[in-house]
C-alpha cells in the first residue's frame, strides 16, 4: 500500500515562484490580503479576483506540486493513480489492456521456424519465453484509415516489473552486460536498455523522474495486401542476472501513441529471457497446474497468434494450440544432470603479506562466485561460499 502523502504546515513550505506574492507591505491592497492569509482554512476565494489565493485541487484532493506535469494532451487512455494522471512512463505506469478506437493489437509472428525455434509462447500462461539476443517479430495491427496519413503514430515498448514490491523499481541491465567491451554492446550506445528495436526510425528513452526505459518506433502504415506492421525486438539482459532483474518477473507494455504523447492503445506481454525458453515455459506450466488456485491468471487477452484468431486462442483444453507448441517432456536437463566422477579443482594459490589486500580479494572472489552460481543455477558452490563468508567475518 502506497504511503500517506505528508505536506508541510503552510507557514514552512517554499512556494514554486515567490514573485507572485511578493506584495508592498506599504500598499493599501496588501492590508486587505491579511486576514485572508491569517483565516486560510475559512475563506472562500472568488476566482475572477485579482487576488485569487487557491490551492490546487483535484477530486477534493490536494495535487502534490512536486510531482512532475503531465502533457494536457496525454489524458486520454491514461489511468488515475490517487489524484495524479498516470503517464505512460510514470512512478507507477497503468497496465490496464484497451485497444481504444483504433483496435490496437498486438500478434506474436510463429510464421519463421527459425525464429520459433528460439522463443517459445505459452498460451496458458500468456507469456514468452524467449533467450537472450534473439529476435522476437511481433505485428502491430491497427485501423489506420481511422487517422489522417500525415499524422505519424509510435509504438513505445516498456520493460516493468510485475510483482507489487518492485513496481516502482526500473528495469535495469546487470553489470555484466552493461560493460561497454560486453559482445552484447558493440557498436551500440544506449547501454542501460534491457530492450532494443531493430528497426529503423527508433528512439530510447530514459524518463529523467521514474528512470524508465522505454524503445520508440515509428509505426509505419501496413504494406499493400497486409493488415499489421511488423518490428523486430532483442532482450540483451537475462531475467536471472544477478545485478540487474535478480529472477524478477517482468512484462513489456507496448503503448499506441501519436506525435504528442496521447495513449491510443496499450497492451501486455509477460516475458521471461532465460537460456532453456522451452523448459523454463514448462516449469512454469507445470507450477501453474500445481498452484492452480493461488496463481493470478490475466483475464484480459492480450496477445495472439498470428494463425489463431485472437478471440479464441485462450480457449483450448490443455492449455496450447495443437501442433503449435512442443510437447511437454517428463524430465528436463536440470533433472538428469549429468555427475562426473573426476572432480575439478580451482588453482588458487594466491598469498599476500597485507590484510587489505587480502579482504579486497576475498571479498571480490565471493561476490563473482555468487553471482555466477545464481545466474548459472551452481549449487555445489555453496561449501565454497559458506568458507569464503566465514572468513570476511573473523576479519572485521
Amino acid at each position: 500500500m502506497m504511503d500517506e502523502p505528508k505536506f508541510e504546515d503552510l507557514s514552512n513550505m517554499q512556494l514554486v515562484n515567490e514573485d507572485i506574492f511578493n506584495f508592498d507591505q506599504n500598499d493599501g491592497n496588501f492590508q486587505v490580503l491579511n486576514p485572508l492569509l491569517h483565516n486560510f482554512d475559512e475563506i472562500v476565494v472568488n476566482p475572477h479576483s485579482e487576488y485569487c489565493f487557491t490551492t490546487p485541487m483535484e477530486n477534493g484532493i490536494i495535487v502534490d506540486l512536486n510531482y512532475p506535469q503531465i502533457p494536457e494532451k496525454e489524458n486520454c487512455g491514461t489511468c488515475t493513480t490517487g489524484s495524479v494522471k498516470s503517464r505512460p512512463t510514470g512512478i507507477i505506469p497503468c497496465q490496464d489492456e484497451f485497444g481504444g478506437h483504433m483496435n490496437f493489437e498486438v500478434m506474436l509472428d510463429s510464421s519463421s521456424q527459425s525464429y520459433r525455434q528460439k522463443w517459445h509462447y505459452s498460451v496458458a500462461l500468456q507469456k514468452i519465453f524467449i533467450d537472450i539476443d534473439n529476435v522476437l517479430l511481433l505485428n502491430f495491427k491497427y485501423d489506420y484509415e481511422k487517422i489522417p496519413c500525415d499524422i505519424p503514430l509510435f509504438v513505445r515498448a516498456m520493460p516493468m516489473y510485475s510483482a507489487a514490491n518492485w513496481l516502482k523499481e526500473p528495469v535495469e541491465r546487470c553489470l555484466q552486460h552493461l560493460s561497454p567491451i560486453d559482445q552484447l554492446n558493440k557498436s551500440f550506445t544506449h547501454l542501460e536498455h534491457v530492450l532494443r528495436c531493430d528497426n529503423d526510425s527508433t528512439t530510447y528513452h530514459i524518463d529523467q523522474n521514474s528512470k524508465r526505459k522505454s524503445v520508440v518506433t515509428l509505426l509505419s502504415r501496413p504494406e499493400h495486401g497486409s493488415d499489421s506492421t511488423r518490428l523486430s525486438y532483442r532482450f540483451v539482459c537475462k531475467t536471472s542476472c544477478f545485478s540487474g532483474m535478480q529472477r524478477r518477473p517482468i512484462i513489456v507494455i507496448f503503448t499506441l501513441e501519436d506525435n504528442n504523447g496521447q495513449v491510443l492503445g496499450r497492451r501486455i506481454l509477460p516475458v521471461k529471457i532465460c537460456s532453456c525458453p522451452k523448459r523454463d515455459m514448462e516449469r512454469e506450466e507445470q507450477d501453474t497446474k500445481l498452484k492452480k488456485n493461488t496463481v493470478f491468471r490475466r483475464n484480459k487477452k492480450c496477445i495472439t497468434q498470428k494463425n489463431h484468431h485472437h478471440h479464441h486462442h485462450h480457449h483450448y483444453d490443455n492449455g496450447s494450440p495443437p501442433n503449435k507448441l512442443i510437447k511437454i517432456e517428463t524430465s528436463t536437463e536440470s533433472e538428469t544432470e549429468i555427475k562426473n566422477d573426476n572432480p575439478y579443482t580451482l588453482p588458487f594459490n594466491y598469498v599476500t603479506n597485507k590484510k587489505e589486500n587480502y579482504k579486497i580479494i576475498l571479498e571480490n572472489v565471493y561476490t563473482v562466485v555468487a553471482g555466477a552460481s545464481l545466474l548459472h543455477n551452481i549449487k555445489d558452490t555453496k561449501p565454497f561460499l559458506d568458507d569464503l563468508k566465514s572468513k570476511l567475518d573473523n576479519l572485521k
